[in-house]
């Protein structure tokens, strides 16, 4: 939901949550967080995003713990736990779009002309197929890139936003 969708909610009842069928999240017990909880964790690089869940459930102490996603051990970024009975809710994170920061570095400096040109080519719908070591299945597919955008230029340092369709390879 939008920030403008949400302006134009329509309440239609003020109602309170009976206690029989949950309870608000500053309510909860530590036991009730633990089992149906969600913990946004910024993945280091290094493990895979399989060891960071088999570390979580060893430091917590609990048996049943899922992630949103598969990250490249290489790579860093928000790798989404849900614990125990949150698991199941999971799958709603797993296909909306995703967005990434990337930072790219030139052989040599491109003109302006070029470089728009360039990523103009990578906006829309593409065709990928990700490299030989990667995390994900590598067969062909397309994948839709909704937004590509230069946040900040540095000589032949280029730093991007990339908002794109789940299942995207970005390295």
């Amino acid at each position: 939901m939008t920030l403008k969708q949400l302006e134009n909610l329509v309440v239609i009842d003020q109602d309170i949550t009976d206690d029989a069928y949950g309870t608000y999240y500053d309510k909860r017990t530590l036991a009730q967080l633990l089992d149906y909880g969600l913990i946004i964790l910024d993945k280091p690089p290094g493990p895979t995003s399989h060891e960071t869940v088999a570390w979580t459930k060893r430091i917590l102490k609990i048996p049943k713990i899922g992630h949103s996603g598969t990250l490249d051990p290489q790579v860093s970024g928000v790798l989404p736990l849900g614990l125990g009975e949150a698991t199941k809710a999971l799958g709603v994170l797993l296909y909306g779009p995703k967005e990434y920061h990337a930072l790219g570095r030139f052989h040599s400096l491109p003109s302006k002309q070029k470089l728009d040109e360039v990523l103009e080519m990578f906006r829309g719908e593409i065709f990928q197929k990700p490299p030989q070591r990667s995390a994900v299945l590598r067969q062909t597919r397309t994948r839709t890139i909704y937004e590509l955008e230069v946040l900040e230029q540095k000589e032949r340092l280029l730093l991007t936003r990339i908002l794109c369709e789940a299942g995207t390879y970005i390295r």
